[in-house]
């Protein structure tokens, strides 16, 4: 009897082991950051690269990229395609989140609204066609910067980390 529980503990250790490790390795793949700018006209454009807030975070496992631009609230919207994505305006930052489908496996073309209000003024309210174009390669985000250990028992344990 005792050597059929010794048995089954040991099959459930390592049912475990390959649980914990198949939930934690996929995490590490699943998001990355990447720098972007915009071309206007299949140029660079340093007008409007000069709004982006950093590296775009791309999400493969749902397939969203999320832009986010600085500048104040000047960018209501994207389009992508016939779809329209609201940009999410976060005051004490001074940043507009958008998240949009798609990946940086390719170029990413959108529509910019841009709308500038001087008081109760309206100057511009005007839509530009630009071209999202990755530079570089990825930075994943999720890679521990040392191995991490998952301890399972306190006799065992697995150590997982990437090269």
């Amino acid at each position: 009897m005792s050597k059929m529980l010794k048995g089954s503990i040991s099959f459930l250790m390592v049912f475990l082991m390959i649980l914990a490790l198949g939930s934690v390795v996929p995490a590490f793949a699943a998001t990355h950051t990447r720098a972007y700018q915009f071309l206007y006209d299949e140029e660079y454009d340093e007008h409007t690269s000069g709004f982006i807030a950093g590296d775009a975070v791309i999400d493969d496992t749902v397939g969203s990229v999320t832009l986010k631009l600085q500048g104040g609230q000047y960018f209501p919207q994207i389009r992508v395609g016939s779809t329209f994505y609201n940009g999410s305006y976060n005051s004490t930052t001074g940043l507009t989140t958008f998240i949009l489908p798609g990946s940086d496996a390719a170029s990413l073309e959108l529509s910019l609204h841009v709308v500038v209000n001087s008081g109760p003024i309206l100057i511009e309210d005007t839509w530009y066609d630009l071209e999202v174009e990755w530079l570089g390669t990825f930075v994943d985000t999720q890679a521990p910067s040392a191995p991490t250990q998952l301890m399972l028992t306190g006799q065992s344990s697995i150590t997982a980390g990437l090269s």
